[in-house]
């Protein structure tokens, strides 16, 4: 029987949260690299021409299936929708699809200084096998980008490419970019580098 890893990261923060979360996430990262004695490497790849990175894992199936927790606001639906369909329609051979299942999506507290959301996965080899998206509700959101609000659809896009496997990118405009501002919503439309990203992962 193969052991299945978990890991956890914190997706998307605040700038304010930028240099410490980005430093606690790494601490982590080392720490789970010790325990559980992972074989595959968490230093992402990075392509020599764009600044996506990507973990190495991926859905061998080349589909995943996402639930709703009841604890998700019901008018987030549309804006959640939206955000799998950026990645549906980004021209890889993968496809975001919804139906009861293990893989979920919450809304839940994680501290008014925590993460806007993070990204659970679990993995078995290079396979993909769960993930759960964790909302901050501690955090105030909005479907529509309002100002002074953090952007359901921005956010959850962000959080969907995690599940693609694709790690934080160092272009500031792509969506896979590590912070948020509110009442940003760019990060709705995949950037080139995303595009670039989840086309080599799933060609």
């Amino acid at each position: 029987m193969i052991a299945l890893r978990v890991l956890k990261a914190c997706s998307i923060l605040p700038p304010r949260r930028l240099v410490g979360g980005n430093k606690n996430m790494k601490h982590r990262k080392k720490m789970l690299i010790g325990a559980l004695l992972i074989t595959i490497s968490l230093v992402s790849i990075i392509s020599p021409a764009s600044a996506y990175t990507y973990n190495g894992r991926y859905w061998h199936s080349g589909f995943a299936q996402v639930d709703k927790d009841s604890s998700i606001p019901s008018s987030w639906s549309n804006s959640l929708t939206q955000a799998m369909s950026a990645w549906n329609n980004a021209g890889a051979n993968f496809f975001f699809y919804q139906i009861g299942c293990e893989n979920k999506l919450y809304y839940t507290s994680l501290g008014s200084s925590g993460p806007l959301a993070t990204t659970t996965e679990t993995y078995s080899g290079t396979s993909m096998t769960k993930c759960i998206v964790r909302f901050n509700s501690d955090k105030s959101w909005s479907t529509t980008g309002a100002s002074g609000y953090f952007d359901v659809q921005s956010a959850a896009t962000h959080e969907f490419g995690h599940w693609l496997s694709l790690g934080h990118s160092s272009n500031t405009e792509a969506t896979m970019y590590s912070t948020m501002s509110t009442g940003e919503t760019k990060k709705r439309s995949l950037h080139s580098d995303d595009i670039a990203g989840i086309c080599y992962i799933y060609p």
